[in-house]
């Protein structure tokens, strides 16, 4: 659905010897949300969501840039343009001519490479996300002036301006680039007109050979109401396979893939971060977004050794108790796994970092899970597990039954003791260690059990995981 003002996108018109424009008009969302998880807050920035009024072109239609090379994306990962990136950063232009920042930017870049690159990052670094040009977009039908000189006086745009100025811009340093337009994931209101088109980003041709970058989304994050600078490399040039989790062209011919992506296979992927692929994460079970689960579910991840992973289960605004989700380090993997308190359906969202960063947990991948039953939940798990990268193989149930002998067995790396201690009776019994492995049977009274563990270096024993016995 159009909207009821004139649309304008860049267009050479070399016989007159000057430029038509028909615009682009989109805007964007991000969220920022808190999660509590044992005892760690984490606060995360959501992917941002883009949106687009849909507007039917064929300007860049894939069609005539056959035959389209691919890039090989890796290859400019490998590429230090840290150098370009500051560059861009500190060249603070403060006119409104596409001609002339293209002239200051083409005297710090020579190759193809680091001229697109240079373009990307002035625009990401300089250019904030307009909020209330989205909000009125969005619940105004208002929709804001996106062309490149408007850009560069507001210094602020939607997704539109974002991709309208890179294409001006890479047309004034000599790169042919084209804008994309399609459908991108993310909180997007559920109206009709945002089911097709709602995004817009760039392609651009380097040394022969064709890239993606989206500079919305390399631009920042929506915190707490307002727009956060976050510069982020991983949106230039980025592989297709991997853009194609959240980004869906309307052409196809954009997708730059050897097997063409559908609708239906776009929409059942599961929604991926640009931060799952920084730290090198990988799929290694469930492809799919939506999850049929008749039971329990493990979820498999690859991940480095230094890399940590939380989770958070919810159901339309309530978030689920600690007892649903467990994260187990087996070797090479992370394990998540689900227990679902009730038939319905859940959002899961897995969050990691590495273990020496500071900051907190960011959010990587999402699922949906269709529970088909309650499941038996899990015992209740504190931070430092994770902290530890500690995995728990026995008992996998919160409720254990009192008086009776129950086997434990679980990894803790690091760990000189670890203990099951009866809260109520205070009765202390420890757990045989064999290297980071602790084993053994133990009394079980009635009452709260809690696992502790003591490492090198301090006398303190912290809180592994908790256990009800009624």
């Amino acid at each position: 659905m159009a909207s009821k003002q004139s649309f304008k996108l860049y267009t050479r018109d070399d016989q007159k010897g000057k430029k038509s424009y028909k615009r682009l008009v989109g805007f964007v969302l991000g969220v920022t949300l808190l999660v509590t998880v044992g005892n760690l807050t984490i606060a995360f920035n959501s992917l941002q969501a883009q949106y687009l009024v849909p507007l039917q072109s064929e300007i860049f239609h894939s069609s005539k840039y056959q035959p389209i090379l691919v890039g090989n994306a890796q290859k400019i990962r490998q590429q230090d343009l840290t150098k370009i990136d500051l560059l861009a950063k500190n060249l603070n232009y403060s006119g409104t001519s596409v001609e002339e920042l293209a002239t200051l930017l083409a005297q710090n870049a020579i190759t193809e490479t680091e001229k697109a690159r240079i373009i990307y990052a002035w625009i990401t670094q300089h250019i904030a996300y307009d909020l209330t040009a989205y909000n009125d977009a969005v619940y105004n039908d208002k929709y804001p002036d996106v062309e490149a000189e408007t850009v560069l006086r507001d210094r602020q745009t939607i997704c539109s301006g974002y991709s309208n100025l890179y294409f001006a811009l890479a047309e004034a340093m000599n790169l042919e680039s084209a804008i994309v337009i399609g459908h991108a994931k993310g909180a997007t209101p559920n109206l009709e007109r945002f089911q097709d088109v709602n995004h817009s980003w760039n392609a651009v041709r380097i040394d022969g050979e064709w890239y993606l970058l989206d500079a919305t989304w390399g631009a920042g994050s929506i915190v707490d109401g307002q727009f956060s600078f976050e510069y982020k490399p991983y949106y230039f040039a980025t592989a297709p396979e991997e853009l194609i989790n959240h980004h869906f062209p309307k052409d196809l011919g954009w997708q730059l893939l050897a097997q063409t992506y559908t609708r239906e296979d776009f929409d059942d992927a599961p929604t991926i971060s640009d931060r799952f692929y920084n730290l090198g994460l990988e799929l290694a079970s469930h492809a799919n977004y939506h999850i049929s689960a008749p039971g329990r579910v493990a979820i498999k991840l690859k991940a480095p050794q230094d890399v940590l992973a939380i989770a958070s289960l919810r159901q339309g605004e309530q978030e689920f108790a600690e007892e649903t989700l467990l994260v187990n380090r087996q070797h090479e993997h992370l394990v998540v796994n689900i227990a679902p308190p009730a038939a319905g359906i859940y959002d899961l969202s897995i969050y990691a970092k590495h273990k020496d960063d500071p900051n907190q947990y960011g959010e990587v991948i999402k699922y949906q899970i269709e529970a088909q039953a309650a499941t038996t939940q899990l015992p209740k798990i504190y931070g430092q597990f994770y902290q530890y990268q500690a995995s728990l193989f026995e008992p996998l149930t919160e409720n254990l039954q009192p008086n009776w002998s129950t086997y434990f067995n679980l990894v803790v790396p690091q760990a000189i003791e670890v203990q099951v201690v009866n809260t109520t009776t205070e009765r202390w019994t420890p757990l045989n260690g064999y290297g980071d492995i602790f084993v053994g049977h133990v009394d079980i009274q009635s009452g709260n059990s809690i696992v502790i563990a003591k490492f090198p270096g301090s006398d303190e024993y912290w809180k592994l995981i908790e256990y009800q016995s009624k």
